[in-house]
């Protein structure tokens, strides 16, 4: 099962400059846990992302939030981030590694296609079963 089958829904992204406040009030409206910050909404270039996370961590340093630009509260730069030709396993792999709950789905152009969540992948049997399979094989050399 490749990572993009598991992308339900469209992205949230914020352009990179926006208020935290206003990345916030979008988390908050798509129900979503995560957005991505981008260089513009048409190019969709992944530059960092913001997730619930930075945002308690903010609010815990005393950071006001509708001053605060989301690259300076959100995680810019080292994105963990997967091909849309990735398989799911690679997915699972990433978020335990870098013990997240989001990843970010790319295209050859490294735009933005979709945001999968740890709860997409418990959501979908085929994913766990995939993960499985694929774990309980020897590794492969690359």
């Amino acid at each position: 099962m490749r990572a993009v089958e598991l992308t339900k829904r469209k992205p949230v992204m914020v352009n990179i400059g926006s208020s935290v406040l206003d990345a916030v009030k979008l988390m908050a409206e798509n129900n979503v846990g995560l957005v991505v910050i981008v260089d513009s909404q048409e190019s969709r270039r992944v530059l960092g992302v913001l997730s619930e996370r930075d945002v308690i961590r903010a609010l815990a340093r005393g950071v006001d939030l509708s001053r605060a630009k989301v690259e300076e509260v959100g995680t810019m730069g080292n994105i963990a981030k997967v091909s849309v030709y990735d398989y799911v396993n690679k997915v699972a792999q990433l978020m335990n590694e870098r013990n997240i709950r989001h990843i970010v789905v790319v295209d050859d152009n490294d735009r933005v296609v979709g945001v999968i969540s740890m709860r997409d992948i418990l959501r979908e049997s085929e994913a766990i079963q995939y993960i499985a399979k694929m774990s309980a094989r020897p590794p492969t050399r690359e």
